[in-house]
């Protein structure tokens, strides 16, 4: 089971995740925050699930990181991502059910970009829709 929280305050945004996997009496550490920094900017990415969908979503997204030119806003962060991870949804699914295996990627993105006002959490869900986290 992993535990990610991201709590946004007056003074910002605070994300902690733990970074025990384990599988069957096997246990492993992996880090389950991905942090994405620009000139005066940053986000993270917090996830929950199966390592092989966070990874493969994580990756898909990164590369999407490099050809945006127009990444200026969150809520275009969350769809960016809301997408890449449909894309691992639709090409892994069947082979996870073939296992026996559910699709079930959460993730918690929040940071500010250069269009924000101020910082952002979203709520991303399997299926790729997000909730926006308000104080």
């Amino acid at each position: 089971m992993t535990f990610c929280l991201g709590m946004k305050c007056a003074d910002g945004l605070l994300a902690i995740a733990d970074t025990r996997i384990t599988s069957g009496t096997e246990l492993s550490v992996a880090k389950k925050i991905s942090i994405h920094q620009y000139e005066q900017h940053s986000m993270f990415i917090l996830t929950s699930g199966l390592r092989s969908l966070r990874d493969k979503s994580i990756t898909y997204f990164e590369e999407r990181l490099r050809g945006e030119q127009n990444l200026d806003r969150m809520y275009k962060a969350a769809n960016a991502l809301s997408e890449e991870i449909r894309r691992v949804r639709t090409e892994d699914k069947d082979w996870l059910l073939d296992s026996g295996l559910f699709f079930d990627l959460h993730c918690i993105l929040g940071g500010q970009l250069a269009g924000d006002d101020e910082a952002h959490l979203y709520l991303i869900y399997p299926e790729g829709n997000w909730v926006e986290v308000r104080a």
